[in-house]
């Protein structure tokens, strides 16, 4: 029996109609999917990049607000001339005080570790210099975690090492005010753990809370967070909360 032949007349006027179609072959199919896949994974590692970004610069913003709501509630006349760090500025006794009184009040702490490894990763410099311990940045030093994944260290000093901090973080104080220098591992114990791409600086002097490198010009700024890193959040803030591409992780 030989198979019903469709006539050229018969097959255009099926056409016209809408009756008859024609659908891709099977050879054409894998060739859209592959274009789709090329242009998918040439364009997808940026997207990411970008989203990436945006998170960052969202979380950066949420915890500069948070951690200045704490420092208001160690001095509510906003006076920080006289901050409460009982008799040993400089000292773990000081920063366990300011932790325990006005930081942990303001976070879910899950884990506490004073002068002691456990809650912070050492992370280093954009150089690969200047790594921290695991306690933490700094020397006797109080560090924590919080349930949404942030870590802190927690270092004091006192008011006779006002240059070293301006040579160290780039912000000026002066001989009488204590200093606290807190440093943020926005992603925790999580990779990187470099220095100005999940770990930023802040300094609390009588001026209030100021991101590392405040007191530097634009050009310092952003020649040490291009390399150190410390003061990248203060480059971050003259940039109106924008993120340099390539610190994004």
């Amino acid at each position: 029996i030989m198979p019903n032949v469709i006539k050229t007349s018969d097959r255009d006027a099926l056409l016209d109609s809408g009756a008859l179609k024609f659908a891709f072959t099977l050879a054409e199919v894998l060739i859209t999917l592959g274009i789709i896949g090329i242009v998918a994974a040439m364009t997808l590692p940026t997207i990411v990049k970008k989203y990436r970004t945006i998170v960052i610069q969202t979380q950066l913003k949420k915890i500069y607000s948070v951690v200045a709501q704490a420092m208001l509630r160690a001095a509510p006349d906003g006076d920080y001339k006289n901050l409460p760090l009982i008799k040993d500025p400089g000292g773990t006794e000081s920063a366990k005080f300011f932790f325990d009184n006005y930081l942990k009040p303001q976070f879910k702490v899950t884990k506490t570790c004073v002068d002691k490894a456990g809650c912070w990763t050492p992370s280093i410099a954009k150089d690969g210099t200047g790594a921290s311990g695991n306690k933490g940045v700094g020397s006797g030093v109080v560090s924590f975690v919080t349930a949404d994944g942030y870590a802190f260290s927690i270092d004091t000093w006192s008011s006779n090492h006002s240059s070293q901090v301006m040579d160290y973080f780039g912000v000026q104080s002066s001989d009488y005010a204590a200093i606290v220098a807190i440093a943020i591992d926005i992603n925790g114990e999580k990779k990187p753990n470099v220095y100005g791409k999940d770990v930023f600086f802040y300094v609390m002097t009588e001026r209030g809370l100021l991101p590392a490198g405040n007191d530097k010009t634009d050009d310092e700024v952003s020649q040490e967070c291009q390399t150190i890193g410390r003061y990248c959040f203060s480059n971050v803030m003259r940039h109106n909360w924008k993120i340099n591409e390539e610190d994004t992780f």
